[in-house]
């Protein structure tokens, strides 16, 4: 049979699957009453929904389940720092050194150079292509004025 959780927030934005999480897995009632410097009696009646868990105890149980992991919407949520590392959750778990961050503006600019680059190298290749057909239609009327006049 399934089990009906009645655990609410005073804060109309802490759902209640998220209470759920924090409050019925990982730790045990004790190590909560504990850790919110509550008694057990306190979080039982959380938990059946007698009492309204508040909002200040809630946000210290997420920033003791970070672990040094931002929570945050978009690329970087999940990213951790480990040492001077900054490590992405995604394919790999691709890190980031500090000195790495350090050089980051570099990396910006010789991305921009190699852009700048690029872009020269197309137009010179087109300026080849633009000389090489007009030489040889030069040659070619050179070589037809030749003909009829000499």
């Amino acid at each position: 049979m399934r089990k009906e959780f009645k655990i609410y927030c005073t804060s109309p934005d802490i759902r209640p699957d998220h209470l759920i999480r924090l409050f019925h897995f990982g730790r045990t009632e004790t190590e909560l009453a504990s850790v919110l410097h509550t008694d057990v009696a306190t979080i039982r009646r959380w938990k059946s929904g007698t009492l309204a868990v508040p909002l200040l105890c809630v946000k210290h149980l997420e920033l003791l389940d970070a672990d040094n992991v931002l929570r945050c919407p978009g690329v970087w949520h999940g990213t951790r720092a480990e040492g001077s590392k900054l490590v992405i959750p995604y394919g790999t778990e691709l890190t980031f050194d500090y000195a790495e961050v350090e050089r980051l503006s570099q990396y910006r600019r010789l991305y921009h150079l190699h852009a700048m680059q690029t872009d020269l190298v197309e137009k010179l290749m087109m300026e080849r292509d633009f000389y090489r057909e007009n030489c040889h239609r030069q040659a070619r009327f050179g070589l037809m004025l030749n003909r009829l006049f000499g």
